[in-house]
């Protein structure tokens, strides 16, 4: 049975390597193309929004078609030719725009922020435009941010200049530039406020003068006046279920950087082309796809606006987006000179399956390897389960993960949790270690994930009595959120209350910590035990301090 298991891996390898040797026909890849394509359209209920679908072989585009409704209200279909919103696949085009810069010798990419854009605040440690385009800044995201006032992105109409002042406000980070990894928006649009400082002209114009315009992208601009009218524009739309009503989701932001660039799949396909063909030098693609490099030395999958890494043995080079209603992605295997754009103007169906479905028609069927039995797995009594069972905090973001026995296995937060013989246990592709507390139980955990240590603390669950939320509440204030929050107390129950209408019960966690749904909110004690501040953290924003104010 090893014997074959040995062999079956093998092939298996085999299988990747004659994939990544071989660039498939025109034909194949065309009618993989058409397959997924058609799959998707008769799956997508009229009347809804769609999808546009390009791919290209060898820099030629071989398949551009689309499905759905541009704008429902007039029934007006999607076409190859419609323009989408991009979301983030526009970072690389940020990205681009700088490496551009320092080949010409105006700036460099391990060169401080501050050096161009001295309103940032110094934080201690220098933070480079690198750190900015592979989100290890440690940026607060400034939309997160936004979001606290109760009127984020979405709710009022934001400019580069609003987003920006949202940016230059925040005393603190995260954490220190180069320890982590965080995707934000932040990093961004700092990155394309440096175009325009250095190159003297606003970034979009910088964009369309040096990569549109050579690499004829007749329709690509970017979102700098979302009032601007864009002919063959596709709205976008969202609905809050599968049988609910679509209704009008179109971002009414006036900036760029981070997203906000309006494109076609053909364009998108001529940029992937010029990226394989390297028409505009080898040095542009190369330092595009040069993986981020954490301070112990951890590579990371982000590059500059570019996830590297494999899909299915295929050497894959993508990143996808989204804004209001817009989805969309776009992936290039280098090996094979096959690009799959994807463009779509709903929450569903998804792009990103959409772009995995086209590239498994092209490139499968793909061998499945059979599950293989975990090494050293061991089976505990469920006495021994009972001391890893409950509310575990984790260290950096104070988020819930909670852990249960669920038909005699151990379960975190529906993931199962499978003890190994040396004590220690695995979830995915992560190892954990616990340490246990005096009383027995597991009190520390350590999961390790190809180096990366993340930290979790068993935590009692808190029932705060009246008293305890009574000493919550009051008026509080954030002056680098520009947001004000009150907490309400009624009977046993606490609420974050915005005006005019935002009501957020607060559920409780461990001592001192609730979930508002979104968000964490905890509060800190002077020495005395007396409430000093509350926190607000959330998945791109950890720590966002409030000081209450006097009653």
């Amino acid at each position: 049975m090893q014997y074959l298991k040995i062999i079956g891996s093998l092939l298996i390898a085999a299988f990747a390597i004659n994939i990544a040797a071989q660039i498939p026909d025109r034909a194949k890849v065309v009618a993989g193309a058409e397959r997924a394509f058609e799959r998707a359209s008769k799956a997508n209920p009229m009347p809804a929004p769609g999808c546009a679908v390009g791919v290209s072989l060898n820099g030629e585009s071989v398949f551009e078609k689309a499905f759905g409704l541009a704008e429902i209200e007039h029934n007006v279909p999607n076409t190859a030719q419609t323009i989408f919103e991009s979301g983030s696949v526009a970072k690389q085009f940020t990205a681009a725009a700088l490496v551009l810069l320092e080949q010409e010798g105006k700036l460099k990419i391990d060169d401080p922020v501050r050096k161009y854009i001295p309103e940032l605040p110094d934080y201690g440690s220098p933070l480079t435009i690198r750190h900015l385009l592979n989100h290890t800044a440690g940026l607060r995201d400034w939309g997160s941010v936004m979001a606290l006032t109760g009127a984020g992105r979405g709710n009022r109409v934001i400019t580069q200049t609003i987003a920006l002042d949202v940016i230059y406000r925040q005393k603190g980070l995260d954490f220190k530039p180069g320890d982590e990894y965080s995707y934000s928006n932040s990093g961004y649009q700092l990155a394309a406020e440096i175009v325009e400082r250095i190159a003297k002209q606003k970034f979009p114009a910088f964009v369309e003068e040096r990569f549109f315009k050579p690499l004829v992208m007749k329709n690509s601009s970017w979102r700098d006046d979302y009032q601007r009218l864009v002919p063959g524009r596709a709205q976008a739309y969202s609905r809050q279920g599968q049988n609910a009503p679509w209704q009008l989701n179109m971002p009414i932001m006036s900036v760029y950087g981070n997203g906000g660039m309006l494109t076609t799949v053909g364009d998108w396909l001529k940029w992937n082309a010029m990226l394989d063909s390297r028409s505009m030098g080898a040095p542009l693609v190369e330092a595009l796809e040069t993986q981020g490099v954490l301070n112990d030395g951890r590579k990371i999958s982000y590059a500059l606006g570019l996830q590297v890494g494999e899909y299915r043995g295929l050497r894959d080079v993508s990143h996808g987006g989204s804004t209001a209603g817009y989805q969309t992605f776009l992936a290039r295997y280098p090996d094979q000179k096959v690009s799959v754009a994807v463009l779509c103007n709903g929450t569903s169906p998804s792009a990103g399956g959409l772009a995995a479905n086209v590239t498994n028609e092209i490139f499968g069927p793909f061998p499945q390897p059979s599950p293989q039995p975990v090494a050293d797995a061991v089976e505990l009594k469920p006495e021994e389960m009972q001391k890893y069972v409950g509310l575990w905090r984790h260290e950096k973001t104070r988020f819930p993960d909670r852990m249960v026995i669920q038909d005699g296995k151990l379960m975190l937060d529906g993931s199962p949790v499978t003890p190994l013989l040396d004590g220690s246990f695995r979830r995915g592709p992560a190892i954990i270690k616990f340490t246990m507390g005096a009383d027995g139980r597991a009190a520390i955990a350590e999961a390790n994930n190809g180096g990366a240590i993340t930290r979790f603390i068993a935590e009692p669950e808190w029932k705060p009595s009246a008293a305890d939320l009574a000493s919550f509440a009051g008026e509080w204030h954030s002056e680098e959120a520009q947001a004000f929050a009150t907490v309400a107390v009624e009977g046993d129950k606490a609420f974050v209350v915005q005006r005019p209408v935002a009501k957020l019960p607060m559920t409780p966690l461990y001592k001192d910590h609730f979930s508002t749904g979104s968000f964490i909110v905890w509060f800190t004690r002077d020495r005395s035990g007396k409430i000093d501040r509350m926190h607000v953290g959330g998945g791109r924003m950890r720590d966002m301090p409030f000081d209450r104010l006097k009653r």
